[in-house]
């Protein structure tokens, strides 16, 4: 398209005429849209993986960190991680006296060993709660009570912390599964001299470690697909983990060994129960008496996600 101007120069009339320059036309213009929508296919994934390898790392970062300050009790107290029923004993001579008396083995549950670790100091509310968290009915007990203890009246920790992941329920403030302090495992493990190959804690699972076609938990770091994961070992080291069957998880007895599921119950031979000495990372809300068969054979009320 032309623009025409009309100059009068000296009595003639000169006509000069300028091209319009051209703007983008349909097929330019789809061409760049296309290029961009190219880009952006090559970017997003790339940036949705780095962000998921991110969100992993923090997590592995608050798993540790949980893990750290476990061992940072355990050196002034014989080497043995924070342990509830150590600190609110059974009474002693009629008494309930700091320090004295029998450990109370009912105490041992996932809430009061976060809870006690949180009264002192070993971290906060807020560190075992995950990014990633993808349930609804876990989340951060922000007003946790510091106040609540009072050695007089033999209370030391805030029992408003819990882990109930039922609908309607009192809540989850705990994101991450360790081990049921009962059986075996509590005596071999829940201290700082436990084996490096040893399972600790890590994000949760699906029940006893099943890998159906659905769990809340896929959605932690398995993108819906199926279980992914950090797991922190007995030496404080973490792997990531796509497997319920970590290469490094071998369960040993004077029978043989086996692959150590770490969310559920193994055995070499025999019959499978609670109270052995295998890996079981877990959330335990309530501990009752079960019989004298085995070493602390102790029911675990267990929480799961399904």
């Amino acid at each position: 398209m032309y623009i025409y101007r009309y100059v009068r120069l000296a009595g003639d009339i000169i006509v000069i005429d300028f091209k319009r320059k051209k703007a983008f036309t349909l097929i330019e213009l789809l061409v760049v849209m296309s290029i961009i929508a190219l880009l952006l296919s090559i970017l997003m994934p790339a940036l949705g993986r780095a962000r998921q390898s991110a969100m992993l790392q923090k997590d592995a970062t608050r798993i540790k960190s949980i893990h750290s300050g476990w061992i940072t009790w355990a050196t002034s107290h014989k080497e043995k991680y924070p342990t509830p029923g150590l600190v609110n004993r059974l009474d002693f001579m009629g008494q309930s006296i700091r320090g004295k008396g029998p450990e109370d083995t009912l105490a041992n549950t996932t809430d009061n060993v976060h809870s006690l670790s949180i009264m002192e100091n070993l971290y906060t509310a807020d560190l075992i709660i995950s990014d990633n968290e993808p349930n609804q009915n876990v989340f951060v007990h922000d007003d946790y009570d510091y106040d609540a203890r009072d050695i007089q009246a033999d209370v030391y920790w805030d029992s408003l912390l819990n882990v109930d992941l039922q609908n309607g329920g009192a809540g989850c403030n705990v994101s991450y599964a360790s081990i049921p302090l009962i059986g075996t495992r509590k005596r071999k493990e829940w201290n700082s001299a436990g084996s490096s190959s040893f399972a600790i804690l890590s994000n949760r699972g699906p029940v006893f470690g099943e890998l159906t076609k659905f769990s809340i938990t896929y959605d932690i770091h398995g993108g819906g697909r199926t279980w992914v994961g950090n797991v922190c070992w007995q030496d404080n080291h973490m792997s990531y983990e796509e497997t319920v069957y970590p290469t490094l998880s071998v369960y040993k007895t004077s029978e043989g060994q086996v692959s150590d599921n770490i969310f559920g119950i193994d055995c070499v031979s025999g019959l499978c129960h609670f109270w052995g000495s295998d890996s079981w990372l877990v959330l335990v809300s309530e501990l009752t008496p079960a019989g004298d068969m085995y070493e602390l054979q102790l029911l675990p009320e267990l929480q799961w996600d399904d």
